[in-house]
């Protein structure tokens, strides 16, 4: 029997943060999911970590660096649901984050998209978002011309609409999610819960932070 989401995580070299990214997935409150962490060619712990955990709902996938989108399209080609959520291996999510967007897309069939409001870690300290929170999908259509409303680790999709529109650009090496709500909102509607579901890392060492420039270029 098929699960009620697949968690999709590609790491690269992510020892530092990756066992506090894979535990706040396996004490989740919703229980019936997969989580396919996809080791993309890590040279670091990444995969002596990841081989310690012998729960079951964790697949392990040891590969060589395929670039983050060619990585994710692999996890989501693996995955055995309908739903599918991401979540970046530096970042984590709180306990209620499955549940609370498996419930909102299984009550909302018209919806391919769901994000949700995030805290932002800084060091040790957390801070509220600095995006704008929109909520509603003709807030977010309209804004989509002007910044990308969604954290990548915050959202939910559906597999089937993810197949539809192609999946992640790989030409887009830092915003392909930001290409991918763009075509996944020809196909569904979107929104944002204003629960603050996941937290969002940002250090010198985080792939948003050094590469801020190259995002910006990639989204205009």
């Amino acid at each position: 029997m098929s699960p009620l989401v697949s968690v999709i995580t590609s790491v690269h070299n992510g020892e530092a943060y990756l066992k506090e990214c894979v535990d706040s997935i396996l004490n989740q409150t919703l229980q019936d999911f997969e989580f396919i962490v996809l080791n993309n060619g890590s040279t670091d712990r990444s995969l002596e970590i990841l081989q310690q955990y012998t729960d079951p709902r964790l697949r392990v996938i040891n590969q060589e660096n395929l670039g983050l989108s060619r990585s994710l399209n692999k996890g989501v080609q693996l995955s055995q649901s309908n739903l599918i959520a991401r979540l970046d291996a530096d970042d984590y999510s709180f306990p209620a984050r499955l549940e609370q967007q498996v419930t909102f897309m299984n009550q909302h069939p018209d919806y391919s998209l769901c994000g949700s409001r995030f805290k932002e870690l800084v060091g040790d300290d957390l801070y509220q978002q600095k995006v704008p929170f929109l909520e509603s999908d003709e807030a977010i259509r309209k804004s989509f011309c002007h910044f990308n409303p969604f954290a990548h680790s915050s959202v939910m999709f559906r597999k089937k609409t993810f197949i539809e529109t192609g999946g992640y650009n790989h030409r887009f090496k830092h915003s392909q999610d930001y290409d991918l709500w763009f075509r996944m909102l020809k196909l569904g509607k979107a929104c944002i819960l204003e629960n603050e579901l996941i937290v969002v890392r940002l250090s010198l060492q985080s792939a948003s932070f050094q590469n801020s420039r190259r995002q910006k270029l990639e989204g205009l």
